[in-house]
């Protein structure tokens, strides 16, 4: 009969008896011993009650141990489906010509499609569903030798029709030691996969055999260790990267939700190197963005603010675009989002516009239903979703006026990508990345395409005629789609429109601090691209911006511009009939001041004023000030000591200068003006630099 619980608790309990028996005799002998080992945890001799019930609950926990089963038949199915959809050639199929022949008459899977057949309760059911599918393709090649060297599909031939679910059960149970999975509460089984279920558990000592086998030829402590290098080291960055949450200011505030995690313990910290425990910051590039340790994952994963969008997991390199786009709109502009995928960034781009009136037109949806139904969810309401391709929209077109910034989000080989689970979840993209990413590897079969097309998407947008700023963004660290693609796009748009204000790369508009720019962290000289680390996954960010030929336009942009960053104390309220005349006096009152002061500067000029060429008779500054009057009268008039009066620069400020009629008699030939030098002149600074008389 096989030992039981209750036989092995007998059989302990038994076992410590006779030691107890045995510990008399040697009483003496290891009372000595403790004492001069100077071991003060025992006692005469042995491990004192607390330490012994300490060891004998470690020993009972470590043997009848059961690891959780995080899947369910549900996930088991749906991610058999992924799959076989995403599975890489076998070795049979590699060899045998007429596997490819067959492959190439068949044709490209669309794995688009394939996301939208699969059905899911919540964002959680669907990231496990893809973790298990992606860690499954990892380990293929070693699941089919093992496969293969047990004669599994020999044994059990009802399996044969089903071989993506074996691998995925496979890898599940192999993970979790071979023990048998307990169903969740209110689990509808499947009958398949419980078939296969047994299958393993019956043939799990000849599979672990053979694992062993593999480990010990390819001198591997581990399963982890023959996967290739780069699978390795991207999957240990994958485990230290930090959690970003970036706050949707549609439905709460930042400080709302700082509030609300230190209402759960969690402390707000300064310095992103002390990022462990319950601690969190915010992050310097994004103000919006909260970044928790890894270990704080499940805590935002379940948490309430997740469920209701008022805060969206994703990462930083997704964000830093829409932080770049929020530095370049005013308060009506319009933003057109080439590439939206789920609509989780465009959602991002409403959240940080939510005080303008501005819309977004959203281009390239995968799924217009899906992106409206993630619009509802969080609240965005200036979102117009697009049907027509970008690159066929009339760029004169009326509707198209407002829009001064586009960002294009590239579909690139995503070769910067260290999370590729919650990059497919969050953005809604391809999952056939997953393939290429699980190998360590992109897929270059199309990269040449791709990178024409990038092309092809800036010079569309900077032709809009009102645009004053492109934003480009990758998640690739390839300088054939980041660099190469944009000053070459650049270089052609200015050769072909010849404008006067042609496009050219700005540096980045987001706050990099000193030490950033002398490390070189984001910053690659006017670009920014980080490098996949164990901060955040990598990507590119290009700001493309030129001046509008209007001069009365970009007056009224840089003043929205300044407006919106808060340098400008926001639009003037017109103001009463009675404040105007006690406003006009104290200005009188000014400029009489300054008029005693450019006085005082003229008679301590060291050098005579050199006479200069009489000014137009048209010419003339649309609010003279007062020193301009003085000056023309100092030169005009001979010095007889008289100074001008507040009642006559009062006149003058109302007048232009070609009017005012001189002091003296008229002479009979005109004398030219004097033109004061550069020292004498008084200069009108903003604080804090204005010069009080006093100082003088």
């Amino acid at each position: 009969m096989p030992p039981t619980a209750d036989n092995s608790i007998v059989g302990l309990r038994t076992q410590v008896s006779l030691t107890s028996q045995s510990s008399r005799l040697i009483h003496g002998t290891m009372k000595d011993i403790s004492a001069m080992s100077g071991d003060t945890s025992h006692h005469n001799g042995f491990p004192s009650n607390e330490n012994c019930s300490h060891d004998r609950k470690t020993s009972k926990y470590d043997f009848f141990y059961k690891e959780p089963c995080l899947y369910s038949h549900k996930i088991y199915s749906n991610a058999a489906k992924v799959f076989s959809s995403l599975k890489h050639e076998s070795r049979e199929e590699l060899e045998n010509p007429y596997y490819r022949r067959r492959q190439e008459q068949n044709g490209p899977q669309n794995s688009k499609t394939a996301i939208t057949d699969l059905e899911f309760d919540d964002d959680n059911e669907k990231r496990l569903t893809f973790e298990l599918a992606f860690e499954t393709l990892k380990y293929q090649r070693v699941f089919e030798d093992l496969l293969q060297e047990c004669s599994f599909f020999t044994h059990f031939p009802e399996c044969q029709e089903d071989q993506a679910l074996v691998f995925v059960v496979l890898w599940d149970y192999q993970s979790r030691k071979f023990q048998q999975r307990t169903p969740f509460k209110d689990e509808e089984l499947n009958t398949i996969v419980q078939s296969v279920e047994e299958a393993i558990i019956e043939y799990k000592t000849k599979l672990n055999a053979s694992l062993a086998r593999h480990r010990i030829k390819m001198m591997a402590p581990s399963i982890e260790f023959l996967l290739p290098d780069k699978v390795r080291s991207k999957e240990e960055i994958r485990s230290k990267l930090p959690v970003y949450v970036w706050v949707n200011q549609l439905k709460t505030s930042v400080e709302t939700v700082i509030g609300q995690f230190k209402d759960d313990h969690y402390t707000l910290i300064n310095c992103e190197d002390h990022l462990e425990g319950k601690a969190f910051y915010i992050d310097h590039h994004c103000t919006d963005m909260i970044v928790l340790p890894a270990e704080s994952r499940e805590y935002i994963l379940e948490h309430d603010l997740l469920h209701s969008g008022q805060i969206v997991m994703q990462d930083k390199s997704s964000c830093i675009a829409p932080q770049s786009v929020k530095f370049l709109i005013g308060d009506d502009d319009d933003v057109i989002h080439v590439n939206v995928g789920s609509g989780v960034t465009t959602a991002h781009i409403a959240s940080l516009m939510n005080n303008s009136t501005g819309n977004i037109l959203a281009f390239g949806a995968i799924d217009g239903s899906a992106v409206q139904h993630t619009m509802e969810k969080f609240g965005a309401k200036n979102i117009k979703v697009q049907t027509e391709s970008f690159l066929d929209i009339d760029t004169e077109d009326n509707k198209y006026k407002n829009v001064k910034v586009v960002l294009v989000t590239a579909d690139c080989s995503k070769s910067g990508i260290a999370n590729p689970i919650d990059f497919v979840v969050n953005e809604g993209e391809d999952m056939k990345i997953l393939k290429y990413l699980s190998l360590g590897e992109t897929d270059d079969t199309k990269l040449g395409e791709m990178i024409a097309n990038h092309g092809k998407l800036l010079r569309q947008a900077m032709k809009l005629s009102k645009v004053q700023a492109v934003v480009y963004m990758t998640r690739s660290v390839n300088e054939s789609e980041n660099e190469n693609v944009v000053s070459k796009a650049v270089e052609q748009t200015n050769m072909i429109q010849q404008r006067k204000f042609p496009y050219r790369v700005v540096p980045p508009v987001l706050p990099f601090t000193g030490h950033d720019i002398e490390k070189g962290i984001g910053i690659c000289g006017k670009f920014i691209k980080f490098q996949p680390s164990e901060r955040n996954s990598g990507c590119f960010v290009a700001v493309i911006t030129r001046e509008p030929e209007d001069v009365k336009e970009a007056n009224k942009d840089i003043l929205e511009r300044a407006r919106a960053k808060g340098l400008l104390g926001g639009k003037k309220k017109p103001k009463k009939v009675a404040e105007v005349e006690p406003i006009i006096n104290d200005k009188v009152e000014e400029e009489a001041d300054d008029e005693k002061l450019l006085d005082k500067r003229v008679k301590r000029a060291a050098r005579k004023l050199r006479p200069t060429q009489s000014y137009p008779a048209d010419f003339g500054y649309t609010k003279p000030s007062a020193t301009s009057i003085v000056k023309a009268h100092i030169n005009s008039s001979p010095k007889i000591g008289h100074r001008a009066t507040k009642s006559t620069a009062a006149i003058g400020a109302k007048s232009r200068v070609p009017k005012l009629r001189p002091l003296t008699e008229p002479v009979e030939k005109k004398e030219k003006p004097l033109k004061i030098s550069e020292h004498v002149k008084v200069v009108k600074h903003p604080a804090p630099f204005s010069i009080s008389v006093k100082d003088m």
